[in-house]
């Protein structure tokens, strides 16, 4: 029996698992002090919007503070349902100006799933609690990702400070 092709499957699932298993990482720096604090996405950063009853998806220690709560991406990434292929010549859509294929006025282009797309971004929010003692402090959060899944926002805590969020 041949083995290779099993083993070949195996290997890729294994190398997904670190990034299906481990958070992803980011940071969060107060805007007046400079202190920097840690982000981490649970389970990996998803790029859906999060249900109510889905348990809390990320955590931020910033100083002698952990926060714990849930953040939500609006829309969607576009990376599965784009797949296709088009490819078009002449001058339909120009009034019959150019009658070349390759004239700069003529209809004509093609779309590959691997082309450059056009960047683009979609709004997200975080909304985490911290109990430090018998004080309950709020931290929110708004930002937006890209499609690669990196991320810049804005935080305020319920005391008034502002933060700024990379991940």
């Amino acid at each position: 029996m041949n083995l290779a092709l099993p083993m070949i499957a195996c290997m890729a699932l294994a190398s997904c698992a670190p990034a299906l298993i481990a958070g992803v990482d980011g940071r969060i720096v107060n805007v007046k002090t400079g202190q920097e604090g840690k982000l981490t996405f649970l389970g990996g950063f998803r790029d859906r919007a999060s249900l109510p009853t889905d348990p809390d998806n990320v955590t931020l220690s910033l100083g002698d503070s952990v926060y714990s709560g849930r953040y939500t991406v609006l829309g969607r990434s576009g990376a599965l349902g784009d797949a296709g292929f088009s490819l078009n010549f002449g001058s339909g859509f120009t009034g019959g100006s150019s009658d070349s294929i390759f004239g700069n006025t003529g209809f004509y282009g093609s779309y590959w799933p691997f082309a450059p797309q056009p960047e683009f971004t979609r709004p997200g929010n975080l909304i985490a609690k911290s109990m430090t003692g018998a004080v309950t402090s709020t931290l929110t959060c708004t930002f937006q990702t890209d499609r690669s899944l990196h991320g810049i926002g804005n935080c305020q805590d319920s005391a008034g400070n502002t933060y700024s969020l990379q991940f």
